[in-house]
């Protein structure tokens, strides 16, 4: 196994869930969404072959992103040896935080994610990153923890709500946005099936990982632009606001600063947020207006952001064009000033 914390080039494997379990390690414990067992009893039958050495259940959701969570896993997973593989079963908070518990677990554990949400497969199953809030704050602590391997199974996406498909393919709309002008006019003109999505949504995830692992670099960054303000909304909405849904309207936000502070043009910014709205299904400025806060609290969030700067600075992904993004340390005047017009619900 790689070093705990060592970047692995994600591998990802597709096929039928049972088909895939078949080669599962015998020594292997199970980090579960309960809900997945509940409607697809056949991948809990899957797993009680194979895993040997346990398998526990959670209430996926931010919610499952504590510490008090992850003592539980831990616990649970105590007889896993080292060289011992711990699988993820579910979407981005129960990736989350098996990557915690495997970077944890004996100074380091194999992990093999197999994500069953659109938003899971196309982001956070690879890239390495595991995390857990704190204290009202996404993401405030976490890991960098590569799985080994990571499976993409068809039939586990085929009960997703039309919601939880729309937040997964605005992420892969955010790949293609920043990272491949060519790809994000193709969509545009015609909007990708599931899984174009998600193939292409990890290509282009893939390759800026491989480029810089650990965001030490500058180039992963590009990977957040939504993200500032799309943490912001979904902090402030006590989760009820799903994350890709929060990235969407995080977008229109960087579109908005961008244009502000003269770093996107006010063409590229009209015609991206018109293609967003039409084919990637972001949600429009009234669900925006609908879970931001004050400036108070707004300013709070931001503070405790991971890419905050000097007090009441942030750092921002902003768009040139697509395709073409640049970082920005952002006053806090320069958000101030939209947010008037955020909380009307209309575009500043």
């Amino acid at each position: 196994m790689n070093a705990p914390g060592a970047f692995t080039a994600p591998a990802g494997r597709w096929g039928p869930f049972e088909e895939l379990c078949r080669t599962l390690p015998s020594g292997c414990f199970v980090l579960v969404d309960a809900r997945v067992l509940r409607l697809h009893p056949a991948v809990g039958r899957a797993l009680a072959r194979r895993a040997p050495l346990g398998m526990l259940a959670v209430k996926a959701g931010e919610g499952a992103k504590s510490f008090r969570t992850l003592e539980k896993v831990l616990r649970a997973m105590a007889a896993l040896p080292r060289a011992g593989t711990l699988v993820a079963v579910g979407g981005g908070t129960v990736g989350d935080l098996a990557a915690v518990a495997a970077h944890l677990h004996r100074r380091g554990t194999n992990l093999l994610h197999v994500p069953t949400t659109l938003l899971a497969a196309v982001d956070s199953s690879l890239g390495g990153k595991g995390a857990l809030n704190l204290e009202g704050a996404k993401n405030a602590v976490g890991v960098f923890h590569s799985a080994a391997s990571c499976w993409l199974c068809p039939e586990l996406f085929e009960t997703l709500s039309p919601a939880q498909r729309r937040e997964g393919r605005v992420e892969a709309w955010k790949m293609v946005l920043t990272l491949a002008a060519p790809r994000w006019e193709a969509w545009a003109a015609a909007a990708p099936s599931d899984e174009e999505a998600i193939r292409e949504g990890r290509a282009l995830k893939a390759a800026v990982c491989a480029e810089d692992p650990y965001e030490r670099l500058g180039r992963r960054a590009v990977l957040n632009f939504g993200h500032t303000f799309g943490h912001v909304l979904e902090s402030h909405s006590g989760y009820r606001l799903r994350h890709g849904e929060a990235v969407g309207l995080g977008m229109l936000c960087a579109l908005d600063v961008g244009r502000a502070l003269a770093v996107t043009p006010a063409k590229v910014a009209r015609e991206v947020e018109a293609v967003l709205l039409q084919r990637a299904e972001v949600q429009g400025r009234a669900q925006l207006a609908r879970w931001l806060g004050s400036a108070r609290q707004v300013g709070k969030l931001l503070a405790v952001d991971k890419k905050a700067e000097r007090p009441g600075e942030v750092r921002m992904v902003l768009l040139e064009r697509p395709g073409a993004t640049r970082a920005v340390a952002v006053p806090a005047e320069a958000w101030r000033h939209l947010l008037r017009a955020w909380k009307a619900g209309r575009r500043p």
